[in-house]
């Protein structure tokens, strides 16, 4: 019962959030992340979820970005609620990195909703299911803890890669695109 009242609290708050934003604009008159005019001279604010997303984009935006995580050291992401500053932190952002496969399953919800203010970017929708595995317990879902697999998790940060330059094409070069 009131894991409910908090998820109807929080929905709610969400949802006055996007009442009092246009799509597309920021209360600071800048653009959201849709393109690199509205990221031209200045650094590109990132949000991640876990630590390991984190160092993805700070070794693969360098100095163009400036990130934020959401979940420090031993924080557990199947666990995790998003607070009310998460939810500030994350409209403000150009692009929002997270796992992706469940991984941050209380905030699945949050991040769909976030898409009106930010990009958001699951790091694992570029490995092929079938490489992932799928143990019984994890009844139909796959394990999403990839980090432990260096092929698998190249694959995330191939799609930090492609990410950033798509949000910043005059930046793709450090990127390496």
């Amino acid at each position: 019962m009131v894991r409910r009242k908090f998820y109807s609290w929080f929905f709610f708050f969400l949802l006055v959030l996007a009442g009092c934003s246009k799509q597309g604009e920021r209360g600071d008159g800048r653009e959201t992340g849709t393109g690199a005019e509205g990221i031209a001279g200045r650094k590109i604010r990132v949000v991640t979820t876990i630590g390991m997303i984190a160092d993805i984009v700070e070794n693969v935006g360098g100095e163009r970005v400036r990130v934020t995580g959401l979940m420090g050291p031993g924080v557990d992401p199947h666990l995790y609620k998003a607070s009310e500053g998460d939810v500030a932190r994350m409209t403000e952002a150009d692009i929002i990195f997270y796992n992706g496969l469940h991984l941050e399953g209380k905030m699945t919800e949050v991040f769909e909703k976030m898409e009106r203010f930010a990009r958001t970017v699951a790091v694992t929708d570029g490995i092929e299911r079938s490489s992932l595995m799928a143990p019984p317990e994890f009844k139909g879902s796959y394990d999403p803890h990839v980090w432990f697999d260096v092929t698998l998790w190249m694959k995330a940060v191939e799609r930090v890669r492609d990410a950033l330059a798509a949000l910043d094409p005059e930046s793709a070069a450090i990127y390496g695109s």
